[in-house]
């Protein structure tokens, strides 16, 4: 057996983000895509360390998802799918294995990743995961402001920027 994992973290969409396509304009080409980048390869992950996880009787998984995984966004409609399809994987998972002594939460990033940007500041998001961690009293994090992008969303009529394009 390998090394002890005591935690697993997947920041789903790392790196290239695939077609993010408008909801009318989603097809079973550009779900597939998001589902396979956002959600298979966080299954995959937690697949590789969860059996250690029971047979311990302890661990965290912490799971990252976008904002479009709380708030429809038209603009981020196959991404949002996805996003979702995670959270909600998320929450039935630490229901099943909370009693088993697993701990699996999500966090949910809304807003942009910024050096020097208060609670967007990769430091402080870091330490937000460790917090989850160590403490293991709570499902959800959210970095951002939920409501900031709900309003953007309706301010712009689903285009996702001011200008309406």
């Amino acid at each position: 057996m390998g090394p002890r994992t005591d935690s697993k973290w997947s920041a789903a969409g790392r790196g290239s983000t695939g077609p993010i396509t408008r909801a009318a304009q989603t097809t079973v080409d550009s779900v597939t895509a998001q589902f396979e980048l956002q959600v298979l390869g966080a299954v995959t992950a937690v697949g590789h360390v969860l059996p250690q996880m029971l047979a311990r009787g302890h661990g965290t998984l912490l799971l990252t998802t976008g904002v479009s995984s709380t708030i429809p966004a038209p603009f981020l409609a196959n991404v949002g799918m996805a996003m979702a399809g995670l959270r909600n994987w998320a929450h039935t998972l630490h229901a099943e294995l909370r009693p088993q002594g697993i701990h699996v939460g999500t966090v949910t990033i809304a807003s942009g990743i910024t050096p020097g940007g208060g609670e967007a500041d990769p430091d402080a998001i870091g330490a937000r995961y460790y917090g989850m961690y160590q403490q293991r009293n709570r499902i959800e994090e959210v970095i951002g402001d939920l409501d900031a992008f709900r309003s953007l969303v309706t301010r712009t009529g689903g285009h996702g920027n001011p200008a309406g394009v």
